[in-house]
């Protein structure tokens, strides 16, 4: 009985063995027959080609992009600077104005004329303003 057992082991082990071999060699042909068809080879090198060439597509677009973008950026910056310079402009000749009164204000104090202050009711005043 033990004999019987054994024999039948190994005779499954021996048909799955030439099976198994069988069904390998079999696959390995039909791999080595389609493997290399020139236009499957082709085909890979035009996928690549095409993959290439929009990655170039879109390195470009970005580099748009990023140009466009400093671009504003710098349209931006541009119209900081002037509209900061326009205010001091405007702040210079404020002051200017300011002290050009302040000194026509002082002058007719000086030489007895109305202060501004008066509201034309001809006071003339020659004491000193505090500020």
């Amino acid at each position: 009985m033990v004999f019987s057992l054994l024999a039948y082991f190994f005779s499954m082990v021996t048909t799955f063995a030439v099976v198994m071999t069988v069904l390998v060699g079999f696959g390995d042909s039909q791999m080595r027959s389609s493997r290399m068809r020139n236009p499957v080879v082709a085909e890979v090198n035009i996928n690549r080609d095409a993959f290439a060439e929009s990655e170039k597509a879109k390195e470009a677009q970005r580099a748009e992009e990023a140009r466009k973008a400093a671009e504003a950026e710098a349209r931006e910056n541009a119209k900081k600077l002037a509209r900061a310079k326009l205010l001091r402009e405007r702040k210079q000749a404020m002051l200017a104005r300011l002290q050009q009164q302040r000194e026509q204000g002082e002058n007719s104090l000086a030489f007895g004329y109305a202060a501004p202050f008066s509201d034309g009711a001809g006071l003339y005043s020659f004491a000193p303003r505090y500020r």
